[in-house]
Parts: structure tokens; C-alpha cells; sequence
């Protein structure tokens, strides 16, 4: 795939997963700028899922845990330095004293309050960045929640004039294309914030697909994968989220929804664009339609992201990224 086209080509940019990793939000905006891609899509599952406590000690020293390794600052050059390791494993380093760590400890409601807000923060931060980035080369984003994702994250997106959140909303996309998003999931074993039973999913999608216009130019940030599509593949668990082994290989299932492939089969879009599940980057085709799923990395500050060419009505051609 050429990587510059025509003056008429559309490029997007898309990645989702991103969970919070300062490194691969700053990595996926920097691509977009080096690739030309005036269009950005974030497909959903932008916030982190935990917060680190990094704990005052006395006299300029700071302990904290990450992944149960010990880590140490005793200068506010190393404690920077080790918020940002934190961040960019998608954590929120939270700079605490020894009594405030206990109080929150003991108050559940008051851990869920300060995590929130931490999440909150960080993507207003993002977007901020994000404007500052792409209003000067009239780029757009298109930010979009998934199912772990709180609903306060929408209000968050609110107020920038760069980036808009496509859930169940229509957007045209440089005059040509028609983007519409979902960010919802099946029931997975978590019980995320936006998990749904396959039949209210199903109903949602079916009101997304009454908005859609043109099909063969309509682009869908579907943030669950197509059920049995080859980009739905990730490791079966039991009663007690462990992964399940057989013979010693790890048995693999399909985490997909049969509502989304439905859909897919029903309406035919020129594209669709999802993430949810990180073990399956790839591409497929049902029927017409091109689904992409571009995987994620974000815990090893890897960008996996995908590079979509658009001319005269078509995909021109499509590539997935990673670094």
C-alpha cells in the first residue's frame, strides 16, 4: 500500500485499547501527524485499570508498587520519572502521604471517587494535547468510549472543537463518509460498565443502523469484534478467570457478538473498526464489508494501529502498524 496518495485520498488512522498508557496515546498521534492520516479513530477502552499509590515516606523518600515490584524516588527528578513508568503502562500514579494511603484503603467509596477522577483527568489531558496537536493541521479525532470505560467519560470528550465522540452519533467524515460508532460490548466475565446482553445490543445496533445513510460509504467503530470473524480469538477462562490449558496449550474461544455480525451481514458498510479483543489483530471480510481489528499492546507501550486509504468511494487499501 502506498503510504501517501492523491490529494483526494482520505487516510484514518485507527487504534483502540489504548487503557490509560500515556506512551501509546502520545505514539498514536504522532503517527497520525508522520503518516498524513487526517482522520484519527480511537475505537474505545481509553481509560487505565488501576491507580499505583506512590507513598510519601519521610524526608523526600517515595515508595510505590508496580506489577509487585518495589520502586523507589528519593529526588523529584526519580519520582517524575517513575509517574511516568506508571503512566505509561496505562496506571494512574497517584502521590499520596502515608494517612491519606490508609484512609483510602478503608473507604471503598472514596477509592472509587479518587480512581474516577484520575481517569477523567487523564483524558481531558489527551484531548487537550490532541487539540493543541491537530487544530493547526485541521485534523480530526473521533474518541470513543468501550465497555470498560465509565460513563463519565463521555462528558469528558465534551468541549473540543478537534475531537467528538462517535457513540451512536453520525459523522462525515471529509465530505466523502459516514461514521458511526458503538461502544458497547457482550457480557464478558467482568461485568464492564457498558456490557450488554446480546439482545439489548442487538437492538442498539439495529438503532445505529436506521441512522446510516449510505452503506457502501458508512464506516462503523464498533468497539466488539464480529462473533467467529478470526478477530474475536483470545483465551477461554474458567469459573475463576484463569486461563484454561489443555495439553498444555492454552484452549482459545470466540469472544465476539453474534449481534455485531449480524448487523454486519444485514447492512453491509464499506468498514468496520474494532478492538475489545487484544490477542487478534487482523483483518477479515464478511460479505462485502472489510472489519479490521488492530489489536493492543498498551501494557508494553506498543502503538497497534491501522492505516486505511480511501479513494473515489473505496477502500484503496489498508495496512496494520505497530511500534
Amino acid at each position: 500500500m502506498k503510504l501517501f496518495g492523491s490529494s483526494s485520498m482520505t487516510r484514518i488512522l485507527y487504534g483502540s485499547d489504548f487503557h490509560g498508557s500515556e506512551a501509546v496515546f502520545r505514539k498514536f498521534l504522532s503517527a497520525a501527524i508522520n503518516y498524513k492520516a487526517k482522520t484519527l479513530i480511537v475505537g474505545g477502552d481509553v481509560t487505565g485499570k488501576a491507580m499505583i499509590p506512590v507513598i510519601h515516606q519521610g524526608d523526600g523518600h517515595y515508595v510505590g508498587y508496580l506489577f509487585n515490584r518495589k520502586e523507589e524516588a528519593t529526588t523529584a527528578t526519580e519520582l517524575e520519572k517513575l509517574k511516568t513508568i506508571i503512566s505509561n503502562v496505562g496506571f494512574y500514579p497517584i502521590v499520596v502521604e502515608m494517612d491519606e494511603a490508609r484512609e483510602l484503603e478503608m473507604d471503598g467509596a472514596k477509592m472509587a471517587g479518587r480512581f474516577e477522577a484520575e481517569m477523567i483527568k487523564r483524558v481531558r489531558e489527551w484531548l487537550a494535547l490532541a487539540e493543541e496537536k491537530l487544530a493547526p493541521l485541521d485534523m480530526q479525532l473521533y474518541f470513543m468510549p468501550g465497555n470498560d470505560d465509565l460513563y463519565s467519560v463521555d462528558t469528558a470528550i465534551e468541549g473540543f472543537t478537534q475531537v467528538h465522540n462517535p457513540d451512536m452519533k453520525r459523522f462525515v467524515i471529509e465530505g466523502d463518509f459516514e461514521l458511526y460508532g458503538n461502544s458497547n460490548a457482550n457480557m464478558t466475565p467482568w461485568a464492564c460498565a457498558r456490557d450488554l446482553e446480546e439482545d439489548v445490543l442487538a437492538q442498539k445496533l439495529d438503532e445505529l443502523a436506521a441512522m446510516i445513510e449510505n452503506p457502501e460509504r458508512a464506516i462503523l467503530a464498533i468497539h466488539v469484534p464480529p462473533y467467529e470473524s478470526s478477530l474475536d480469538t483470545c483465551p477461554e477462562l474458567d469459573k475463576n478467570l484463569k486461563i484454561v490449558t489443555a495439553g498444555g496449550q492454552v484452549v482459545t474461544k470466540s469472544a465476539g457478538s453474534p449481534a455485531v455480525r449480524t448487523m454486519i451481514e444485514k447492512v453491509q458498510p464499506m468498514l468496520t473498526l474494532h478492538g475489545h479483543i487484544h490477542e487478534s489483530p487482523g483483518y477479515t471480510r464478511i460479505g462485502r464489508t472489510l472489519c479490521i481489528n488492530a489489536g493492543s499492546e498498551y501494557a508494553e507501550g506498543i502503538l497497534k494501529a491501522a492505516i486505511i486509504n480511501l479513494e473515489a468511494g473505496k477502500i484503496k487499501g489498508h495496512i496494520l502498524i505497530s511500534g
